[in-house]
């Protein structure tokens, strides 16, 4: 072989290598581009998920002073009621008439007794709303 030939052989087999090298830098500089893009967009994609599920927790506690106000009308509501059935016994018992025999007794203390439910149920929305902030 011709000093010639091998010295064009020998730059091939450089070149190639050299090539070589390259298509492996370009390879690796695209997969970091591929899962630079993919990283962008997934953090795009919680940080807006989490943006939305903490407007629709600010919508529900702010939702819960309407619930603090309708609890406190209520309290108001079941107190005047109380109130007015301790009058009715007490006229009842004046007059020697039992009390269950009045209309809307019965209903009225059914209704006082499961107030105490609500108040139960309120107490409980406060722990959660507390712990909303």
């Amino acid at each position: 072989m011709s000093t010639k030939k091998r010295v064009f052989k020998k730059l091939a087999e450089e070149t190639k290598v050299e090539l070589a090298t390259q298509k492996v830098e370009l390879g690796i500089m695209q997969d970091v581009k591929e899962a630079y893009n993919e990283h962008k967009q997934q953090r795009k994609n919680v940080d807006n998920t989490m943006n939305d599920w903490y407007s629709e927790l600010f919508k529900v506690r702010d939702k819960f002073s309407k619930i603090e106000n309708e609890y406190k009308q209520f309290k108001t509501k079941t107190f005047i009621l109380e109130k007015a059935v301790e009058e009715m016994e007490s006229i009842a018992k004046e007059l020697g008439v039992q009390p269950n025999s009045l209309d809307f007794y019965n209903s009225a203390k059914a209704l006082i007794n499961t107030s105490k439910d609500i108040d139960d149920e309120f107490k409980e929305a406060k722990k959660l709303e507390s712990k909303i902030g």
